[in-house]
């Protein structure tokens, strides 16, 4: 007879224990899958939202300069012929003060940098030079740095300089701008407030803060990484350990408008999006817990394998895998549809999410990222492709004229029609603002030709109820095996596409087999 001592542990709570770990780290393991596909795509929306969002910005702020400028050349012109003449000087710079809100004081000034007349008369300029002298000194029209000015504010510059008839430099015509205090430029900027922590921010040439929202901060030099690579860019976005910003260019005046969100209020959206696929998971882990106590009772080596691959369940073989293991038992039987089934529904999770880190969220085409995922598979498969490049001809036209919604509308319906004209095959992809990509695999230029100046037709004559008729131009090259790289391919077709804006737009330019030249189609 056996000394030895009975074992305390059952093996049906080890079998349970071993099942629940399992569970457990499955459960964990499709978490994080989930959470890293979700928060690289959270952050992909905000660093594009940014980006937009400073962009649309930077050009209204770009059209007011601009606009600013105009008046002081359209000034500077009325008083050329009569400079010596201070009254009528006079009078024309309180009209251009008064004129708006654009500037809080206009000058004159003449050839050595002295003050002759300025508005309003309590500044106290008249006969004093001025503090810089670059716009003397330069002779063109230009807006300065912030400085400081004689009276301690914080102001920008605008000047236009005077010509006589004979092109002999008389002056300049100036208007300044106070960053702290009411202003059209200060009220433009106003009307932009953003939320959930995001803010806009302007800097100058220097780096100088010329707007912000925190008024402590205005005049201050932001040196920082974000700062830094916005003056370098005309547009873009970039992830800190802290903030994720995007931003844009001033062209006039070569400042730069940085809209940001803290990382820290993209985190608890993530987090808040996690609590609630885990408490939509709590049902599934019942059921499962259930089903695991129950199959416990039975010791056999089905049970073994269905611990095993339940581990597995994100890996796209785990579903063949478990419905391939033979059952004897319905406990068995049970396990394994239940595993089925969660092998499916993460599956289709995990696709759901997949599917929107590769597609745009406005037209619902593939972005940038499944376009070049589609190519690095045929390049692998060495199946040869064609490209249409295609740009919707005029467009700033008709954000400025109807709206950014009605644009938004109408490149929506351009998705619609790229799909509808494209073949099965095809990937239709938005890679940004008005810019779309049409990749046929397997097609000749020639399928591809007609293919562009088919989508050409349809959307020429095609209504949309926002906007009325658009246009758009195309290019089109193809890429095979063992020939040039992707990117000459797509060099040569933005190349086209260029040709075609230059050609009148509406038309479709097609790389000539075998040759750089091109044939066009309109």
């Amino acid at each position: 007879m056996s000394t030895r001592k009975q074992p305390r542990l059952k093996l049906r709570t080890l079998i349970l224990l071993f099942a629940l770990l399992s569970a457990c780290v499955t459960l964990v393991n499709s978490l994080w899958v989930i959470y890293t596909v979700q928060r690289d795509a959270v952050i992909s929306d905000v660093l594009e939202d940014n980006t937009s969002y400073a962009y649309r910005i930077s050009v209204s702020v770009d059209q007011l300069l601009s606009a600013d400028l105009s008046r002081l050349d359209y000034s500077a012109d009325r008083i050329a012929g009569r400079f010596a003449e201070q009254g009528l000087v006079k009078e024309e710079i309180s009209r251009l003060l008064g004129q708006d809100k654009s500037f809080n004081s206009v000058l004159v000034a003449d050839a050595k940098g002295n003050v002759l007349v300025s508005v309003p008369a309590s500044l106290r300029l008249d006969g004093k030079p001025l503090r810089d002298m670059e716009p003397i000194l330069r002779r063109s029209v230009m807006i300065s740095n912030a400085f400081r000015s004689i009276a301690g504010n914080l102001v920008v510059f605008l000047s236009c300089p005077v010509t006589a008839a004979d092109g002999s430099y008389l002056g300049l015509v100036g208007g300044s701008v106070r960053l702290d205090e009411g202003n059209a430029l200060h009220e433009l900027i106003d009307q932009h407030v953003r939320h959930d922590g995001a803010f806009v921010y302007i800097v100058d040439r220097t780096g100088r803060i010329l707007f912000h929202p925190d008024p402590t901060h205005v005049g201050t030099i932001a040196d920082d990484a974000v700062t830094r690579t916005a003056l370098r860019s005309t547009q873009g976005s970039l992830q800190t350990e802290e903030m994720l910003a995007g931003f844009a260019s001033v062209p006039a005046a070569g400042w730069a408008v940085i809209s940001q969100q803290p990382l820290s209020t993209t985190n608890g959206e993530l987090q808040a999006l996690m609590w609630k696929v885990c408490l939509g998971l709590i049902p599934l882990g019942i059921l499962a817990g259930i089903l695991i106590m129950g199959a416990g009772t039975y010791l056999s080596s089905p049970l073994a394998r269905l611990a095993t691959f339940a581990q597995q369940l994100d890996s796209r073989e785990s579903y063949e895998q478990i419905r391939a293991i033979p059952v004897r038992f319905i406990e068995e039987w049970r396990i394994r549809r239940a595993l089925l089934q969660s092998a499916s529904l993460l599956q289709e999770k995990i696709s759901h999410l997949n599917q929107q880190a590769q597609s745009d969220a406005l037209t619902g085409l593939s972005n940038r990222r499944a376009m070049v995922d589609a190519i690095a598979g045929w390049q692998r498969a060495g199946v040869a492709f064609a490209v249409i490049s295609v740009d919707i001809d005029h467009f700033k036209r008709v954000n400025d004229t109807w709206g950014h919604s009605a644009g938004d509308e109408a490149l929506r319906v351009l998705a619609g029609l790229m799909r509808r004209c494209a073949r099965k095959s095809d990937l239709a992809c938005r890679v940004g603002g008005e810019e779309f990509m049409l990749l046929l695999p397997a097609a000749s230029l020639a399928e591809a030709a007609e293919v562009a100046e088919r989508l050409r037709h349809t959307v020429e004559i095609t209504d949309i109820e926002t906007v009325g008729r658009i246009t758009i131009s195309a290019g089109v090259a193809r890429w095979q095996p063992n020939g040039e790289s992707t990117a000459t391919v797509f060099e040569a077709v933005d190349r086209l596409l260029y040709q075609a804006k230059e050609s009148g737009r509406n038309a479709v330019v097609v790389q000539a087999p075998d040759s750089p030249m091109s044939s066009f189609l309109q």
